[in-house]
């Protein structure tokens, strides 16, 4: 499987890389994003009104996509909770797991 997880609370970050880790997750990618609500308020003046309700929200996340077993993401997701973390309830942020046909 392809592992994207998007990751809203960069506090978190140094968290997940070491479970990850401990899982077995390896050659991951880590990048750096802006959410679209906020590029589009901050860089778009038709939306600048919006800028105030949006204050309070961070726009910038990070992207961790690697290749990744879905038994290796649950063993890393109960080393989070094992820590203290509910990376759901908490809202933390998003993992995606695409199936992959074939790796050259």
């Amino acid at each position: 499987m392809y592992m994207i997880l998007n990751l809203f609370k960069e506090k978190y970050l140094d968290d997940i890389l070491m479970a990850m880790t401990e899982a077995g997750i390896e050659d991951t990618i880590v990048l750096s994003g802006e959410s679209l609500g906020h590029k589009l308020i901050f860089d778009n003046p038709i939306f600048a009104g919006f800028r105030t309700s949006y204050s309070n929200q961070k726009g910038y996340t990070r992207v961790i996509m690697a290749v990744a077993e879905s038994d290796q993401v649950d063993f890393m997701l109960e080393e989070l909770a094992n820590s203290g973390m509910n990376f759901k309830k908490d809202e933390i942020g998003q993992i995606i797991l695409l199936p992959i046909s074939k790796i050259y």
